[in-house]
């Protein structure tokens, strides 16, 4: 039996390991270029300061609050977004005279109301620890 490449055998090899079968030995090799390009190709330019490890990690910690403060606001406009929907459907429900729909409307509008509650209070931790950069701390 072989399964995944193992047989009962234990003589036998596989020969998914092996380089010589693989797809790229099948193709010919082009010989390298030897022709001189003008301009330097991909040269990482040195930086203009060394960064200490703290001062690195500090920054990776800014930019990644940055990027969850992003996120989390694109949830809370989401979550604005389903609120005013379920306002529309619970006036509809109203108007027809569905007091059970509203109700459960009701009920779905409260736990994104808490949702977003949850979230203003992440949004601001994050910005008391790490404050915009263009915001009143001017870090």
């Amino acid at each position: 039996m072989d399964v995944a490449g193992l047989s009962d055998e234990r003589g036998t090899r596989s020969v998914a390991g092996h380089g010589s079968n693989s797809v790229r030995d099948r193709r010919g090799r082009r010989p390298r270029s030897t022709v001189v390009r003008p301009g330097p190709v991909n040269v990482r330019k040195p930086a203009a300061r060394a960064e200490s490890p703290a001062a690195a990690a500090a920054t990776a910690d800014r930019r990644q609050a940055e990027y969850f403060r992003r996120v989390l606001t694109q949830n809370r406009r989401h979550i604005d977004h389903r609120l005013a929907e379920y306002q529309k459907a619970i006036a509809t429900a109203e108007t027809v005279g569905d007091t059970e729909g509203a109700a459960g409307i009701r009920r779905m509008a409260r736990a994104e109301e808490q949702e977003r509650r949850t979230l203003d209070g992440l949004i601001q931790k994050l910005q008391r620890r790490f404050p915009p950069r263009n915001g009143p701390a001017g870090g």
